[in-house]
């Protein structure tokens, strides 16, 4: 349920729960739009909850001017960048600076699920670049 508050006639509020929102369809794993559904232009903020073995993008990838944070809400998430592999636990934030490789996922041998909000700024159409890192 979204809810506005109005100032001057503007939407200068919103509370949303993610749960009222539709699942983005061809995603590996649940993911909720929240700054589309709160109005917010220069914010991306995405709710992922990903089973064992899903991963939370699409792919292996960088954004060519976005900073992005995954804040892990429940769960322990995994993340593998050119360098080295990253164990996110509950509470923890992990980032990334613009053109820095990078795969979230949740393991084939985890016990439960992982939820975690990603936030991006700023909120670029078609910043995501595809990443193998087997071509490095």
């Amino acid at each position: 349920m979204v809810t506005n508050t109005e100032t001057d006639g503007d939407d200068a509020y919103a509370v949303v729960d993610p749960d009222d929102l539709e699942s983005v369809e061809g995603r590996p794993c649940d993911l909720r739009r929240l700054s589309e559904a709160t109005g917010l232009e220069n914010l991306a903020i995405n709710r992922f909850c990903a089973e064992p073995g899903e991963q939370l993008p699409l792919a292996y990838h960088y954004h060519e001017t976005q900073e992005e944070a995954f804040i892990v809400l429940s769960g322990t998430l995994q993340v593998e960048t050119p360098d080295r592999e990253f164990s996110v636990p509950e509470g923890s934030v992990f980032t990334a600076k613009p053109e820095s490789p990078h795969r979230a996922y949740n393991p084939d041998d985890a016990d439960d699920a992982v939820e975690v909000i990603a936030v991006g700024a700023p909120p670029v159409p078609d910043d995501a670049v595809a990443y193998d890192p087997d071509d490095s």
